[in-house]
């Protein structure tokens, strides 16, 4: 089959990505009311195999893991509701709530979030705010002397049977 998909094949395609069996998917994009189940299953396997069919399905897992992934902006912006949001705002069903305990005998709760200061320390590394560290070494022996010190001929190993 050459070409783009149709939109029969694509709605097949996307029924299995959704979780759906390959019959009822087909059945889903395709009129099989006078088609017999093993039809229906022949039809099904034989789009499931076709190249073109793989290669959306390939495509629509790629979006999902794609989305799944935070941006850099995403990441910088929780970041920066880590900083903003005072504790009192956060409750155990907050993405901010790291750990929630309820004392029942004094009806308390307590709840915990991540460091302010921890979030500004990543925000600045992710902004690129500090410096190289700049890291000094000192050695007795030059390049030079290092390699004076090896052996002037190359180290032959010998093998078994030459």
């Amino acid at each position: 089959m050459k070409g783009e998909l149709t939109e029969k094949q694509k709605e097949f395609a996307r029924g299995v990505f959704e979780g759906k069996s390959q019959r009822e998917a087909y059945k889903a994009a395709y009129d099989c009311s006078k088609k017999k189940d093993k039809t229906v299953d022949e039809l099904a396997s034989r789009l499931s195999r076709n190249v073109k069919v793989k290669e959306y399905l390939a495509s629509l897992n790629v979006k999902v893991e794609k989305s799944a992934i935070l941006s850099k902006q995403e990441r910088m912006e929780w970041l920066t509701r880590v900083v903003k949001t005072p504790i009192g705002e956060v409750d155990e069903e907050s993405d901010l709530c790291q750990e929630f305990r309820f004392d029942g005998e004094t009806m308390s709760r307590t709840y915990k979030m991540p460091s302010k200061l921890g979030a500004i320390a990543e925000l600045n590394k992710m902004d690129g705010a500090y410096e190289p560290e700049k890291i000094e070494v000192k050695s007795e022996f030059s390049f030079g002397s290092l390699l004076n010190s090896l052996p002037s001929s190359p180290l032959v190993r010998g093998s078994e049977g030459s």
